[in-house]
């Protein structure tokens, strides 16, 4: 988990570099309906907490690798670049997180997968008013 939390860490110390180098401020961002929604599915009660938020990381991930390889075709050579190995590594993430979340539960957590797929399903396809990289259709 170490590791991937300096990985994660890393990337966004690339992103400000970039947004440095661009002149874009960096403003800190309240989470949107997407990954609130999500993080409401997660159980209340430890264990269970932590295997719910590791799958839920799971789909962010996921979700990730989906958005970066649509929009990275459209960028600029340098931001092209970054978003490709940004991929890489998030369809890595995924599984690694998908990996942590089975070892902590110790046993199949393939419903609670589906579970939250379910929800995280509902939440992408539903209008969003707040257009943002993980977020529902665009109102």
């Amino acid at each position: 988990m170490v590791r991937l939390i300096k990985e994660e860490f890393h990337h966004f110390e690339q992103v400000i570099e970039i947004m440095d180098a661009r002149g874009i401020p960096y403003q800190p961002l309240e989470a949107g309906r997407y990954a609130k929604g999500l993080m409401r599915a997660a159980r209340t009660h430890e264990p269970a907490t932590l295997v719910d938020k590791l799958i839920i990381g799971a789909y962010i991930e996921a979700r990730s690798c989906e958005r970066f390889a649509k929009v990275a075709p459209h960028l600029d050579d340098e931001l092209q670049k970054f978003y490709i190995s940004l991929l890489r590594s998030e369809a890595r993430h995924y599984q690694d997180y998908l990996t942590l979340a089975e070892t902590i539960a110790g046993e199949d957590i393939r419903d609670r997968i589906q579970t939250i797929g379910e929800r995280e399903a509902e939440l992408i396809q539903a209008p969003d008013s707040q257009f943002r990289f993980h977020s529902g259709a665009p109102v």
